[in-house]
């Protein structure tokens, strides 16, 4: 019988626990880094913030095409070890300038290590457990979100902003020797003789599927910046923190629960029960305003991703030949980090006519979209075009 927690696949689970850990640790850390050290106005803290993003996004697709043309462990250690020490690179950043430039090149190398982590944790998986592993590879990055950020505001309470540079640094550290044990088969890399083409670097038979994920992480990219200022704008001031445990919770419950049923055929029902949940959730945040509505939906909203999340990317994954699963991976990551762009980037203009409670209530229609063309293109397209 194929086990699903191989020695392989509990390190590379482990490895990025510890990446997302190190980064969400210094992610509500950062702004107030940038803004009390370097006296930054809420324009070019947001600006350094989003170039972050702005690295990731550009090098996905080169990302997947790295991933599937070297040694992908090879790949993963390396970019590792540089996203590792760019937490120190914050520490000898004297300059606005030059933050932005550790933080960019900081965004460049998580954008190759997540499309190489996410690529060889579905290598190590036996294909009968593909939907229950990817399932669970992401409940490590939900535990790194619930865990990351308290553990960040913790040490800079006691300690300052240095000490959460470091506490980063060495988490990641950790990570980095737990590289060197894993054990991935070596397989031959074909030699490509045919030119380049677009179908190398982005996967273009899933371009629905990526449209249709663009629509949902639309909507979550205002809750991962602005929740402050909505909460502010309701007002629901205390213990904001606890909406992103409640999310994690949600989330790691839904994988949990229903990763099996991926791999027993009911992907695309998940799916849509996945956004189903999520236009109600959205709905329901936007328009109630009490501490109770307030964090009940960001637990029912953590469902809802975790069901849709892994969902799509099983989707991804199936509809790409061995060859092109660093493809795949980077296709799939795109699509969140450009939804999620989108929604930072628009959010706030939006919110300044409508207010946020408005943008969250677009995200719910938004939603509402990519299920309909979920329904009516994705699910026929993605019958027509998976590889098993």
């Amino acid at each position: 019988m194929e086990k699903l927690w191989n020695k392989s696949f509990i390190i590379i689970s482990i490895t990025n626990f510890l990446m997302f850990f190190s980064f969400y640790s210094l992610l509500p850390i950062l702004p107030l880094y940038i803004f009390e050290k370097f006296n930054a106005g809420s324009a070019v803290t947001g600006l350094i913030l989003a170039s972050y993003t702005i690295g990731a996004l550009l090098c996905r697709p080169f990302a997947g095409y790295l991933v599937d043309s070297f040694s992908r462990k090879h790949l993963y250690f390396f970019t590792y070890m540089l996203f590792a020490f760019m937490f120190l690179g914050y520490l000898v950043a004297l300059t606005l300038l030059l933050v932005t430039i550790a933080r960019l090149i900081h965004g460049v190398s998580f954008g190759v290590v997540t499309t190489a982590s996410n690529t060889l944790a579905v290598d190590v998986l036996p294909s009968s457990k593909r939907g229950a592993g990817i399932g669970y590879f992401g409940v490590t990055t939900n535990v790194a979100f619930a865990l990351g950020p308290m553990a960040g505001i913790t040490i800079y309470d006691f300690f300052g902003y240095n000490a959460v540079f470091i506490l980063s640094f060495l988490t990641c550290l950790v990570g980095l020797l737990l590289v060197l044990a894993l054990k991935v088969p070596l397989k031959p890399i074909k030699k490509d003789t045919q030119p380049l083409s677009l179908d190398r670097f982005f996967l273009v038979k899933a371009t629905p599927e990526f449209l249709n994920l663009i629509l949902v992480s639309v909507a979550y990219g205002p809750i991962t910046n602005y929740l402050a200022l909505y909460a502010k704008e309701i007002g629901i001031e205390e213990g904001v923190g606890y909406f992103y445990a409640w999310i994690a919770f949600g989330l790691v419950l839904s994988r949990l629960l229903t990763s099996r049923f991926i791999d027993r055929g009911y992907l695309t029902t998940i799916i849509k029960i996945g956004l189903v949940i999520l236009i109600l959730s959205y709905g329901v945040f936007s328009l109630f305003h009490s501490p109770l509505v307030f964090f009940a939906s960001a637990f029912f909203l953590g469902i809802g991703h975790g069901l849709v999340g892994p969902g799509y990317q099983f989707m991804l994954i199936n509809m790409a030949p061995h060859s092109k699963r660093g493809t795949a991976s980077s296709t799939y990551l795109s699509a969140w980090d450009l939804g999620i762009g989108i929604g930072i980037l628009f959010g706030a203009p939006i919110a300044a006519q409508i207010q946020y409670s408005g943008v969250f209530l677009l995200g719910a229609a938004s939603i509402f979209l990519a299920l309909i063309l979920f329904v009516k293109v994705s699910i026929p397209h993605y019958a027509k075009n998976k590889l098993e």
